[in-house]
C-alpha cells in the first residue's frame, strides 16, 4: 500500500480539497488540477488551500494517496460485513458508478507519468484483488482458481470495456454468475 502521512490528520477541509481534486480529475485528468480550478470547485480561497497544503506538490501527493488507500479502504470496509456474493455485487456497483469510472480512468492515465499515482493505483488494485479473491475463496474456489477468477473480473472492470450497444439490464449480475459460479 502507498504510505499515508499519518502526521497530518484528515480534517474536513483537507477532504473537501481532495474531493475537489478528484472532481477535476474526473472532468479532464490530472492536468486540470490547478489551484484556481480547485477553488472554483470547492469554494474556499487559495488561502484556505495553503492552510491545508504547502503547495501543489503536496496536494497532488495527497490526492494520489487518498485514492490509493483511504477511499479503497472505505469502500471495502463498507462491504466487509456482507456475504461473499453480496460483497462482489456491491463492488461491481461501485465500479459501475458513473462518478467512479472517470476517476479510475484519470488515475490510471496519471499513473503513466507519476510514480506516486502509479503506486496509488497499484495499492488500490492489490487491495481490490485480495478482496475479490478472498470472497471467491469463501464461495468455495481454491486459491489458484480464485486468483484466476479475480484477475478476470478486475481486468474486465479495469479495461472499462464499453460495447457500442446498450447492455441489457442485469448484465453485471450475469457476468458475476459466469465468473463466480463453479463450473
Amino acid at each position: 500500500m502507498v504510505p499515508s502521512d499519518s502526521s497530518r490528520p484528515q480534517d474536513n477541509g483537507r477532504v473537501r480539497w481532495l474531493g475537489a481534486g478528484q472532481e477535476l480529475l474526473r472532468r479532464g485528468g490530472f492536468r486540470e488540477v490547478k489551484i484556481g480550478a480547485l477553488c472554483e470547485v470547492s469554494g474556499p480561497t487559495t488561502g484556505s488551500f495553503y492552510h491545508h497544503f504547502s503547495g501543489m506538490s503536496e496536494f497532488l501527493d495527497e490526492l494520489a494517496r487518498y485514492y490509493g488507500t483511504e477511499q479503497v479502504d472505505e469502500h471495502l470496509r463498507g462491504l466487509a460485513a456482507k456475504a461473499p456474493r453480496q460483497r462482489l455485487e456491491g463492488l461491481a456497483a461501485i465500479a459501475q458508478d458513473a462518478r467512479m469510472q472517470p476517476l479510475d480512468s484519470a488515475m490510471r492515465a496519471w499513473a503513466d507519468s507519476n510514480e506516486l499515482a502509479a503506486q496509488a493505483v497499484a495499492a488500490s488494485d492489490a487491495a481490490l484483488f485480495e478482496f475479490v479473491a478472498g470472497a471467491l475463496c469463501e464461495l468455495g474456489h481454491g486459491r489458484d482458481e480464485a486468483h484466476i477468477r479475480a484477475s478476470v473480473l478486475l481486468s474486465v472492470g479495469t479495461a472499462r470495456m464499453r460495447p457500442p450497444w446498450d447492455l441489457p439490464p442485469g448484465t453485471s449480475g450475469r457476468i458475476l454468475d459466469i465468473v463466480v459460479d463453479a463450473p
